[in-house]
């Protein structure tokens, strides 16, 4: 976002803020002189920040803070004589230009946040806390840093590798932001800045949790040999009672290890992957910056690295595949297991509660061994960079860029519409009234993805069009709303609703017909239809029931109709005709067509 005298905003913060709630806020800490005198302060959760110094860890750890704080993000404008803003409710550069508009906040609301952190212009950490409050915060994060370690062993110890890791990724922050205090409390700011990056980056995190595993791992790996030994030992000579005090002795000593000196699991996979990926694209850009340059050794030298590290990149995919697959197969057996429990005891709620999870953690399996789940992944990506390009673009470019950005959305859409569906399959070949419930659930979700392919006011015209064709039918014709319309992969816009005659479904036949690859040809002087695509050849008439397929005579329950000039023709003879499955969920008035393929 761009000011009008050029000033460039850090683009990936703002983004990031405007998509987090602000919210309404406890106690009262003062802001120092330096930022209630001077804009260009952000609040983030507990933090106040200086705009220049706002980065990337920055952000992170103070993002942190958010949540448990219940407070947001706002900004003290230099575009608007240091007023203050709710980020959370700003998308443009005039939200924060207008000191009298619906966005600005008083100075009051400002003063009742809880603000901890202090980070000054020039970069400079500071402790809002009073002395005796900090010593207190100090110490509640060292014991809820001890909670989650005892959490974490018991998690290697019930084999649950990926709670395990989460809980020590978790207690690493914990630590750091007890050290992180304890450094700004003695007045060493080097350390300080170190510790931020613990404290919001994952990343980081990990690296740090790898190092301290691998030392631990040393140690506890001597150990540890010294144990099997003696088990073997015990078990040679008979001796039960020492074979189980070994085996026990054994344990805790994998569990001391924590979950990273354990083997490897999906969640770690998972961060060390992001890591590679945040290292490529560095590379790629670095790369880039060094051959504009001219530089043709270091061009060549960063390429190298830069290709290894994708190879590397590569197979930490195929590892995180392999091992989410087979976490996820474990968690969909057990699941399986209480399901069965569960319909046996007649306990709906809790069947209906299984079923959802059982279906989300197998088509979730499904999606991943199909590739659709990395599909997904890459396309999310993408638009990620996009969004964050048009901001900084206008004129053309930003149309341009805007134009692939609505592409990528309608495929995001798609992917997302399988995955879905991969669950409603799955729970439909389960009977019941938990299962019906469930089937509901996941419909409903489908529904609101079809309905996010329209703008506000193309649904608004269509919504007028719906009325309109049932007041000049006086009932006849049932319009129904259009994301009562499911695909299984493509991603239909239509001009027209699918309407309900005398109880069948009709559809306007070229936006589906054409989607399929299907040529559609209306002659107005016979009004008839013609569809062919590979081999297959329909053909209608308005208001006749006598149809043709392939040649072959047929006759339609529903002959074809007009409604409000377009072409509306029985959606079961032309879905079969063409190969596609119709399925009709009677609960929800909903159609779905299956079959289109990618």
């Amino acid at each position: 976002m761009r000011g009008p005298n050029g000033t460039t905003w850090i683009a990936a913060a703002f983004a990031l803020a405007v998509a987090l709630t602000g919210g309404a806020l406890p106690a009262d800490a003062k802001l120092p002189p330096e930022a209630a005198d001077k804009p260009g302060y952000l609040i983030v959760g507990t933090y106040l920040i200086h705009k220049d110094a706002l980065t990337k860890q920055t952000f992170a750890a103070a993002k942190t803070t958010m949540k448990a704080s219940g407070q947001g993000t706002y900004y003290k404008s230099e575009f608007a004589d240091g007023a203050w803003f709710d980020l959370s409710r700003s998308v443009e550069f005039r939200d924060i230009a207008d000191p009298k508009g619906k966005k600005a906040v008083s100075a009051a609301l400002i003063e009742q946040l809880k603000l901890e952190i202090w980070i000054d212009g020039q970069g400079e950490i500071h402790s809002l806390l009073p002395a005796d409050e900090l010593s207190k915060r100090v110490e509640q994060l060292k014991k809820e840093a001890d909670k989650l370690k005892k959490d974490s062993q018991t998690a290697v110890e019930d084999n649950k590798p990926n709670a395990a890791t989460q809980q020590s990724l978790e207690q690493n922050r914990l630590e750091a932001g007890a050290a992180f205090l304890e450094a700004l409390a003695g007045g060493n700011q080097e350390e300080a800045s170190k510790l931020l990056g613990r404290m919001g980056d994952p990343l980081e995190a990990l690296a740090d949790l790898q190092t301290k595993a691998s030392a631990l791992g040393d140690t506890l790996g001597e150990e540890r040999k010294k144990l099997e030994v003696q088990l073997k030992q015990a078990e040679a000579a008979g001796d039960t009672k020492l074979a189980e005090e070994l085996q026990a002795k054994l344990k805790a000593s994998e569990a001391a290890a924590g979950p990273l000196g354990q083997p490897k699991d999906a969640a770690a996979a998972a961060v060390a992957l992001e890591a590679l990926k945040a290292k490529q694209a560095e590379l790629e850009q670095l790369a880039g910056a060094a051959a504009k340059s001219g530089n043709a050794k270091l061009t060549a030298e960063l390429q190298a690295q830069a290709a290894a590290n994708q190879a590397a990149l590569e197979a930490e995919k195929r590892e995180l595949k392999a091992l989410s697959t087979a976490e996820l197969t474990k968690q969909a057996a057990a699941l399986a297991k209480q399901l069965t429990e569960a319909s046996a005891a007649k306990d709906t709620a809790s069947e209906a509660k299984l079923l959802a999870q059982w279906a989300g953690v197998e088509a979730q399996r499904k999606a991943i061994d199909s590739g659709l789940a990395e599909k997904r992944e890459s396309l999310e990506e993408a638009m990620a960079k996009l969004e964050t390009a048009v901001s900084g673009q206008n004129g053309t470019a930003k149309q341009e860029l805007e134009a692939t950005l609505a592409t990528l959305r309608k495929q995001w859409t798609g992917a997302k519409k399988r995955e879905l569906l991969l669950q409603l399959n799955l729970v439909e070949s389960v009977t019941g009234e938990a299962a019906g419930k469930v089937a509901s659930e996941l419909i409903t979700e489908l529904k609101a993805l079809e309905k996010s392919l329209y703008t506000a006011d193309e649904y608004k015209a269509l919504e007028q069009l719906a009325e309109q064709i049932s007041t000049a039918s006086v009932g006849q014709v049932v319009p129904l709303p259009l994301e009562n319309l499911l695909t299984d992969t493509v991603s239909l816009k239509f001009e027209m609703p699918p309407v309900r005659i005398g109880g069948a479904a009709y559809i306007h036949i070229r936006p589906v017909s054409e989607a399929f690859g299907a040529l559609v040809v209306w002659n107005d002087e016979d009004q008839t239809v013609t569809i062919s695509k590979a081999g297959a050849v329909l053909f209608c008439r308005v208001d006749r029931p006598e149809a043709y397929l392939n040649g072959t005579p047929v006759t339609l329950d529903s002959p074809p109709r007009l409604v409000e000039g377009r072409t509306m023709v029985p959606l079961r003879f032309v879905a079969e005709g063409l190969g596609l499955g119709v399925t009709w969920h009677e609960p929800s008035a909903t159609i779905r067509i299956d079959g289109f393929g990618e």
